[in-house]
């Protein structure tokens, strides 16, 4: 190896061994998630935010009067976020036939707030329970979803996470979807039996109001854009004021429709990266050092020739491990039909990841029209 080309190999094989280790303890938070039996069945309230979503809603609807929960302890508050469709009114339909069930209509934009957080600060605002579960408009709950979440909910508890897998289509996008969509529960799901919870999904979260109220709620968040499941488990994490759990049980996890489009596609793409330069300082290190070991994974075999033997080594580690881990995590998370893709989406995925992360630092999209 040349004296020039000394200080990138040094990089390349730091960052190549802090990577291996990255992935050897995401293996090790994976096969740390349990299951939970028994506990209390505490007085929750269901909150969610809709707009526009006449077409899907029903979906959302009618799972959740299917759950399996005592009627007594738990309630549903539905927000319409302005909606310029009849998304209001096939809520009350369905309220009228839940008692428990209650509507509330936002007519004006927040000049505070961004996004969904203020619909859903108004419906946690209104609700009576001890615990909050949100999920999405365009998301059906399974019937024992919330008697299999509350189980997690001990003493000393304050958020539990959930999975929210999207519902399967043909077509070779939507197993891209899929794939992007099982990396997002490992991103979820490991970091937080390391002790290091640092992303959720709101179609499948949890936790308890009083510690909401007691972090600030979404008006401590009002600088962030999007991002009200993250930043909210973040400054949970921050605050130490509870622990945070992850419910792997099949049983609670929530199906997502996949968008509808590819505008819908590629904005939610946008939204969800946008989120990485708002994350706190040790998570935007971290995953700084993952995507530079990628870039210079993918720059060294045309750049630098005299580190070819150690890009191989390195490169052969990686795809071992990284198909290990993502075998386990397909079993585990019910995406077993997506084990054959694998070995493709282990060389395409890095760079589409790459892609979105630049594009998302321009916070250039939309959530609903």
């Amino acid at each position: 190896m040349s004296t020039n080309l000394l200080p990138l190999g040094i990089i390349f094989s730091i960052l190549s061994i802090f990577y291996l280790f990255a992935l050897l303890a995401i293996l090790y938070g994976l096969y740390r998630l349990e299951g939970k039996k028994g506990g209390a069945t505490p007085f929750v309230s269901v909150i969610i935010a809709a707009r526009n979503e006449a077409r899907r809603i029903s979906f959302c609807l009618q799972s959740l009067s299917e759950l399996n929960y005592p009627e007594s302890l738990y309630e549903v508050i539905l927000v319409d976020d302005d909606s310029g469709d009849n998304t209001a009114e096939i809520i009350e339909k369905y309220c009228l036939a839940n008692p428990h069930w209650q509507l509330i209509r936002i007519t004006e934009k927040s000049e505070v707030l961004h996004g969904k957080k203020n619909a859903l600060m108004q419906g946690i605002r209104k609700a009576r329970g001890e615990i909050i579960f949100t999920t999405d408009a365009d998301c059906a709950v399974p019937p024992d979803w919330l008697i299999k979440m509350v189980q997690y909910f001990k003493p000393d508890v304050s958020m539990v996470l959930g999975y929210s897998p999207l519902v399967r289509h043909p077509g070779f996008l939507h197993k891209i979807l899929e794939f992007d969509n099982l990396f997002s529960v490992i991103v979820s799901a490991a970091p937080v039996k390391l002790g290091h919870p640092f992303n959720s999904v709101g179609r499948n979260l949890a936790y308890r109001k009083n510690a909401y109220e007691s972090s600030g709620g979404f008006l401590a968040l009002k600088e962030f854009r999007s991002g009200d499941d993250i930043h909210l488990t973040q400054r949970f994490r921050r605050l130490k004021n509870g622990r945070i759990d992850f419910c792997a049980d099949p049983e609670t996890f929530v199906r997502t429709y996949p968008p509808g489009s590819l505008s819908e596609i590629f904005h939610q793409q946008l939204r969800k990266n946008s989120k990485t330069v708002k994350l706190g300082w040790s998570s935007l290190a971290f995953l700084s050092l993952i995507l530079c070991f990628h870039f210079l994974l993918i720059l060294v075999p045309f750049f630098a020739g005299p580190l070819l033997s150690i890009w191989i080594l390195s490169t052969g580690f990686k795809l071992v491990l990284e198909f290990v881990l993502l075998v386990k995590s397909a079993r585990l998370f019910d995406q077993k039909h997506l084990i054959i893709l694998i070995p493709f989406m282990q060389i395409f995925y890095p760079c589409y990841i790459i892609v979105f992360n630049i594009l998302g630092m321009f916070q250039k999209y939309n959530w609903k029209k």
